[in-house]
């Protein structure tokens, strides 16, 4: 019951922690950009944030990280919470960062089951195809993303096999039915306020649990068979490298999504595929360590989109 209610409540406060001001994201370099929506689709805002390489040259092309958001958060995430600016100058890679809506609307990269918003189909056939076109992608892709983030990159490249060659997960809510029926009860009562996942996501998690099940990480491990996977996590004990004794709430957090993390690890290796992990230790659901993430991981991405 304790590892429970400590998964449950970082999904419910994956990535609501406060933001710093927005560091500087200086054209040409870092643009922001609107996809246009397909006819159908609905979602709540099309902006997409993009970081291009050092030396962009126009007839050139590039691969293309796929960066996600967290509940909390927007496609501004992480220029604001980064150096992923200064960080990424010396890769030759795009970094696309999409909106996934936030707050009590946040969208955790699902086509609703209301109908209501589409964020899944507009990501997948709307973002990758316009930043690729526009900004001369080659067609190699990875993906990651933080919290809910983190659920959306392993999400989307489990529900789209072959579509990216590698895919990371920082703190990620990987495990969405850790709980099950409990955990959805609580989600649909903390919407309005954390931006859980309520019945119009997935359904009702008592009754419509295959659903949940159909887009849950930990379920369909056995998809992501062939993708580079790498797994970033502390454990919510203090003691790490990046302390802040004024915000115990985020090792509390951490200590939930670590959970979420090992049951993800556990089906992977149930289904022989393999992952890298960095489960760090001590460590709290903040920005430094996400940092830390992306700077561990880029470098073994780019390997992959070589």
């Amino acid at each position: 019951m304790k590892r429970f209610i400590a998964a449950a409540t970082a999904i419910v406060f994956l990535a609501l922690l406060p933001t710093r001001a927005d560091t500087i994201c200086p054209p040409p370099r870092c643009l922001t950009i609107q996809v246009p929506v397909a006819p159908g689709l609905k979602v709540p805002d099309n902006h997409v944030r993009v970081i291009l390489p050092g030396g962009y040259d126009a007839s050139q092309t590039y691969p293309v990280l796929y960066l996600l958001h967290g509940a909390g958060g927007s496609y501004q995430e992480w220029t604001q919470n980064t150096d992923i600016v200064s960080f990424t100058s010396a890769y030759r890679v795009i970094v696309a960062m999409p909106d996934s809506g936030h707050n009590a609307d946040a969208g955790w990269y699902a086509d609703w089951i209301d109908g209501s918003r589409h964020w899944e189909s507009f990501h997948i056939n709307d973002v990758i195809p316009y930043v690729e076109a526009t900004y001369h992608g080659n067609g190699k892709r990875a993906i990651a993303g933080l919290s809910m983030g983190g659920y959306g990159a392993m999400y989307y490249a489990a529900a789209h096999p072959g579509e990216f060659k590698a895919a990371a997960e920082f703190s990620g809510a990987v495990d969405i039915t850790y709980g099950a029926p409990v955990s959805g009860a609580a989600f649909s009562l903390l919407h309005q306020i954390f931006g859980t996942p309520d019945d119009r996501v997935w359904g009702n998690q008592l009754t419509d649990l295959k659903n949940w099940q159909a887009h849950n990480p930990k379920d369909m491990a056995a998809k992501l068979a062939g993708t580079k996977l790498f797994l970033a996590c502390g454990d919510g004990f203090p003691g790490g490298k990046h302390e802040d004794p004024s915000n115990p709430g985020a090792y509390f957090i951490e200590g939930g999504a670590y959970q979420l993390n090992l049951s993800f690890a556990h089906a992977l290796d149930q289904a022989h595929i393999p992952h890298t992990d960095s489960f760090y230790g001590p460590g709290a659901h903040t920005w430094p360590y996400w940092q830390d993430d992306l700077h561990w991981v880029l470098p073994q991405i780019m390997q992959t989109l070589v």
